[in-house]
């Protein structure tokens, strides 16, 4: 089996399942697109006694999965960062201000909690290694205490 020609064949079955996770057409596109991308990128371990069908639809769910994680994440943050216009907004404004300064806090007693804000903020395993300059083992290890600290910190 030709993995390049599998992959194109398998394009709009790809397209109609990005339908159950996505509602916008640029969604759409945008989550084939990194599927596509991901499996290109591990082409080469690919064990053709697999389906390719399975393999694909599970980078799809992972991708999904993260990018909505993600975006909870950051639309939390974005959403207080305006100005209170209710005694309801304004209570909350508070407790987002509480959050963001127990997670400094944190963030001055761990070095985990950086790689956790990077990550929440888009940013691939490989780009936060990158960026750190240290080796990707280290990130997811870094990240999963962090989420640790943070989640003693919160109270959670």
């Amino acid at each position: 089996m030709d993995f390049a020609s599998e992959l194109i064949s398998q394009l709009p079955w790809l397209r109609q399942m990005a339908h159950r996770y996505c509602k916008g057409e640029d969604d759409i596109q945008d989550l084939v697109s990194e599927t596509v991308l991901r499996l290109w990128q591990a082409r080469n371990s690919f064990d053709e006694s697999h389906a390719f069908r399975s393999l694909a639809y599970k980078v799809m769910q992972n991708i999904h999965i993260n990018q909505y994680n993600r975006s909870k994440c950051i639309t939390f943050v974005e959403q207080f960062q305006t100005e209170p216009t209710t005694s309801v907004h304004a209570d909350a404004l508070i407790r987002a201000k509480q959050v963001i300064q127990r997670v400094h806090q944190a963030s001055t007693r761990s070095v985990c909690i950086r790689p956790v804000i990077m990550y929440a903020l888009g940013y691939s395993y490989q780009e936060i290694a990158d960026i750190l300059s240290i080796p990707m083992g280290t990130v997811q290890r870094r990240i999963h205490e962090g989420r640790k600290v943070l989640k003693k910190e919160l109270g959670k």
